[in-house]
C-alpha cells in the first residue's frame, strides 16, 4: 500500500494478487481466476469498496474516517448500555 494510493488502487490491488495467485493454482486464464475471485465474499467486499463511494479517496483519508465512524459506533453503544442501568428499589 502506498500512502498516495487511492482505496479503489488498493482493492484493485489485492483483488489482482489473489486472480493470479487463483490463475497459476488452477492454470485457468487471470480473466476467470478474477471472476473467481470477485465471487467470494472477500472478492465481494473488495470489489464493493473498489466501487463504492469511497473508491477515489486516498486509502489514509479513507483509513482515519473509518477509524472515527467506529470510534463513534463505539461512543454511542456505551452511552446506549450506561443510559441502560437499573434503578434501585427504594427501601420504604
Amino acid at each position: 500500500m502506498q500512502s498516495e494510493q487511492t482505496v479503489a488502487e488498493m482493492a484493485n490491488e489485492v483483488l489482482t494478487r489473489q486472480a493470479e495467485s487463483e490463475a497459476e493454482r488452477s492454470g485457468e486464464p487471470i480473466e476467470e481466476a478474477m471472476g473467481a475471485v470477485v465471487e467470494t465474499e472477500a472478492g465481494k467486499q473488495l470489489a464493493d469498496l473498489r466501487d463504492g463511494p469511497h473508491g477515489e479517496e486516498g486509502v489514509e483519508e479513507w483509513q482515519v474516517g473509518l477509524a472515527q465512524e467506529r470510534a463513534q459506533e463505539r461512543a454511542e453503544d456505551l452511552g446506549g448500555q450506561l443510559g441502560e442501568v437499573p434503578e434501585h428499589p427504594t427501601h420504604g
